[in-house]
């Protein structure tokens, strides 16, 4: 069963870019186009939901995150397409699946759409926003500044009340947690991540030594293991150990 999908984005030559991307996978089907979001709004029905629908963000009339908001529930995947990184906050608020940065390649179409749909199917599959290896986040206070985040210098993430505090090699930076508990949650998820205790996530490469309960990471950063989380961190040390040997448990 063919993937059906919208477009909707004022510029012309914009949304035929985006129909010669969806042309070129078979899986695809664009049933609907519209230059114009309130038309869009008026002809897209909440009974016959589509699969994805593709939204530009600067668009007269009516902008795309206040059209998202309105046609979340009209979609199983939101797409937004911009030429503007500063949306990508906006974007996840209205629970937006994906982010296509104008000009995007067809390479980097068909990475978003095998995100979505990894089998070609219609399965729900959570969408990953590290496809570059980085992510941007907003930084306490109300000037909308962002701070990127490169995974490969990220040691931990903490809960610390409101706040989220990202721990880079060289940094780390406070964000408000309802700003981004999204993207935590896709952490949590990621493979070279894990979660050690309630409030903290920690990248794998950066453990530099375990004593007891004690995880000691890069940059003089510590952690304890506790609760439920202290069985997944062992079969974790336990599937990375150089030889077949048994450990005692963490002590706790």
């Amino acid at each position: 069963m063919s993937i059906t999908c919208i477009a909707i984005d004022d510029e012309p030559h914009s949304l035929e870019s985006l129909k010669a991307c969806i042309e070129k996978l078979p899986d695809l089907k664009l049933v609907q186009t519209f230059t114009e979001p309130l038309q869009a709004l008026a002809e897209i029905s909440v009974s016959n939901p589509v699969d994805i629908i593709f939204m530009d963000v600067e668009m007269p009339s009516l902008s795309g995150i206040e059209l998202a908001g309105l046609l979340r529930q009209k979609t199983k995947h939101l797409v937004f397409t911009t030429a503007h990184p500063k949306y990508a906050i906006d974007a996840f608020k209205v629970d937006a699946d994906a982010y296509l940065l104008k000009p995007y390649s067809i390479l980097h179409f068909t990475k978003t759409i095998n995100n979505l749909y990894p089998t070609g199917k219609k399965t729900q599959h959570p969408f990953s926003i590290f496809d570059d290896h980085f992510f941007y986040i907003p930084l306490q206070g109300e000037n909308d500044d962002l701070v990127r985040i490169d995974l490969n210098e990220l040691i931990a993430i903490e809960e610390m009340g409101e706040n989220i505090r990202f721990k880079t090699i060289k940094n780390a930076f406070l964000s408000a947690k309802s700003n981004f508990i999204k993207t935590l949650a896709m952490l949590k998820k990621h493979s070279a991540f894990i979660q050690i205790n309630p409030t903290v996530v920690i990248a794998k490469q950066h453990i530099r030594s375990v004593l007891g309960n004690k995880v000691l990471l890069s940059s003089e950063t510590s952690f304890t293991v506790s609760g439920i989380y202290t069985e997944l961190f062992e079969n974790f040390l336990r599937n990375n150990l150089l030889q077949e040997k048994s450990r005692p448990g963490l002590i706790m």
